[in-house]
């Protein structure tokens, strides 16, 4: 009897401890979950704190970036003022020689330009100073608008920045040259070879000087074209694929161009038009170039 006891006992004592092991055991995988959970919910909560402030900072650095952007801007566009009120009067001191020499493919046909206000002579002066101050700072402007557009939308290599702003100020001096010395000595001639013998002709300078001057600064505007298809064709907005699909629209588009620049006659639109279009057919060679370059 005794050992019957005494072997229950044992039984008992061997029970009991084995108990409290699988509680002490539950209870620590309860305790490690709820860690578990609590960890999970802290690090869900800091991604939340971090992506809500990742995206303030960039909104901040993005406001940061075009504040400085338009403050630029903005000091640019007061240096070339302050460069243009200066140097205006400088070229008004000089405006009597301007005149003549821009008056020269019109007077080199033995005919005069006349001045019918009391005003005339004086706004002659101030539009051939303007257009004079306005082609010496060409390269100044050319420079500060590709620095802006170069700091926010695009960014290259110091030596594609100096190729694409000495390229620009070359196109539109080339531009201008090809209007005043090529495209306007052609057309005056032809325009005034339509007027019979007994006919006077009496053109005003005004007149006149607004029509070079638009033909030439259209035309300076106009050959920057090829260099604003490579620009766009280096960052990837348009392709070669594009612009040769969109050619017929481009030739209404020009001819329109050529409508306004020059007198209603079909000789003179011809004479814008077929150069505008030859640039435009460049520009598709442009294109294609810098596109395999760029793939390639």
């Amino acid at each position: 009897m005794k050992k019957d006891d005494d072997k229950k006992v044992s039984v008992k004592k061997k029970t009991v401890p084995k108990k409290k092991s699988a509680v002490k055991k539950e209870t620590a995988i309860k305790e490690t979950a709820i860690k578990e959970t609590a960890i999970k919910e802290t690090v869900i909560e800091e991604k939340k704190n971090i992506g809500s402030g990742s995206v303030s900072s960039i909104d901040s650095v993005s406001s940061i970036d075009m504040a400085g952007y338009i403050d630029r801007a903005r000091y640019k566009i007061l240096v070339t003022l302050l460069l243009f009120m200066i140097l205006t009067p400088v070229a008004f001191y000089f405006s009597g020689l301007l005149l003549g020499y821009f008056n020269k493919p019109f007077v080199v046909t033995g005919n005069k330009l006349n001045v019918f206000t009391l005003m005339g002579g004086f706004m002659l002066k101030f539009k051939i100073s303007v257009a004079a101050v306005l082609l010496v700072l060409i390269p100044l402007i050319i420079y500060q608008i590709w620095s802006v557009v170069s700091g926010s939308v695009i960014k290259k290599g110091k030596m594609f920045s100096k190729v694409i702003v000495i390229a620009a100020v070359i196109f539109f001096y080339g531009g201008v040259a090809a209007a005043f010395f090529l495209l306007l000595p052609m057309m005056v001639e032809m325009m005034l070879s339509f007027n019979h013998a007994d006919m006077l002709s009496t053109v005003g300078a005004d007149s006149y000087l607004s029509f070079s001057l638009l033909l030439c600064l259209s035309m300076g505007v106009i050959a920057e074209v090829p260099i604003i298809i490579l620009v766009l064709t280096r960052m990837g907005i348009i392709t070669p694929k594009m612009l040769a699909g969109k050619r017929k629209y481009a030739v209404v588009i020009i001819w329109i161009i050529a409508a306004l620049l020059t007198p209603p006659d079909v000789l003179s639109q011809a004479m814008v038009a077929v150069p505008l279009m030859i640039i435009f057919e460049i520009s598709i060679l442009i294109s294609k170039f810098v596109a395999r370059r760029r793939d390639g």
